[in-house]
């Protein structure tokens, strides 16, 4: 099957983001942030999604990057907790929310569809930070292929090729976000491609939720909290989050206490997606697999274009893991957004 024809760049939002405030309760506010207190420690988001540096690299909108680069080099006090996975609501607490026709309406309208249902639910949550991240998308979904079972790297590396489109599974999301300070903390992001000029949502944010296509939008975190506690040298990738008490937040490595920050400090978000669907039969196909991707399929196709294009290559024996092979993708299908806005530039790790 043939890739969808696109008349515009391919991480382009069906829609421009679409702000609804005020979106959940006081009751589920605290629901919400009841079980992240309760059911600490967190992982990093690196820690969750990444084993090398290349893969970063392939989800990161990073242009010019250092060969001697590390994955540790761009670690951020941003945490990350999965509430909810592919229908299973992991805290009981939260199952009527996640099922909620609240969450799903929207995304349902935004893409004009008929039928959907809650795919995944998480957190994020970071104290004072820079922000590293270049600008990213998130990981898409293609019949076949999810982040159910495939790294986050090769999800980006699909996106960007445009080769799977006609396998594409749409999705959307409903971000709430909680940073009550105007000390930075935006959102970022590039509603006509990563070649045009940005966008920004400025902080404060006070249960603010953000209506998105965010696996066809290359967008970021902004650096957050107060400016002269942004820097933490000792963190590292087995770096925890733990909660203390009603409103303090506390970092470690171990057993050490790295850092502690007050709640007011924090920047948090809520993040929902949907899968949807335009109709009855592509329902059916996806429930059916009927017309999956393989993930030698995947290959085969990415391989074949890496010839088409002439790229001189030694075909890897396990091309999932290849960290030659995954940075050669990542340099091929390259794209980055080429500007940020004035007030909120690019932090750069330190040499």
């Amino acid at each position: 099957m043939a890739p969808a024809h696109r008349d515009r760049h391919p991480l382009t939002p069906v829609a421009p983001p679409e702000v609804l405030r005020d979106f959940y309760t006081p009751e589920e506010v605290g629901t919400l942030f009841g079980v992240v207190r309760a059911n600490a420690p967190w992982k990093l988001v690196l820690a969750h999604h990444f084993a090398s540096a290349e893969e970063y690299f392939a989800v990161s909108g990073a242009r010019d990057r250092s060969p001697d680069a590390g994955l540790a080099d761009f670690v951020a006090p941003v945490f990350r907790g999965y509430l909810a996975r592919e229908g299973a609501v992991l805290y009981p607490e939260l199952h009527d929310l996640y099922f909620s026709r609240k969450l799903l309406e929207p995304v349902l309208r935004m893409h004009k569809a008929r039928y959907g249902f809650a795919h995944h639910m998480l957190f994020n949550l970071c104290g004072p930070s820079r922000s590293f991240d270049a600008g990213h998308f998130d990981s898409g979904n293609w019949r076949g292929v999810s982040s159910v079972n495939a790294p986050i790297w090769l999800m980006s590396v699909m996106a960007k090729s445009g080769l799977f489109d006609a396998w594409e599974v749409k999705s959307g999301q409903v971000i709430t976000y909680f940073y009550d300070s105007d000390v930075d903390g935006g959102f970022t992001y590039w509603p006509e491609g990563p070649e045009r000029a940005p966008s920004r949502l400025v902080a404060p944010f006070r249960n603010t939720a953000v209506l998105s296509d965010n696996s066809r939008m290359f967008h970021r975190r902004e650096a957050n909290g107060p400016r002269d506690r942004r820097d933490l040298p000792a963190l590292t990738m087995g770096s925890l989050l733990t909660a203390d008490g009603d409103d303090a937040w506390v970092v470690r490595d171990g057993d050490t206490e790295i850092a502690r920050f007050a709640h007011r400090d924090s920047r948090s978000l809520f993040h929902y997606t949907a899968l949807v669907f335009e109709d009855l039969a592509d329902v059916t196909r996806y429930l059916d697999h009927t017309d999956d991707l393989t993930f030698d399929k995947v290959f085969d196709v990415l391989i074949a274009d890496l010839k088409a294009r002439g790229v001189r290559f030694s075909e890897p024996s396990d091309p999932m893991t290849d960290r030659d092979f995954i940075a050669l993708l990542t340099d091929v299908h390259a794209m980055a957004p080429r500007e940020y806005p004035a007030h909120a530039p690019l932090d750069v790790p330190a040499a």
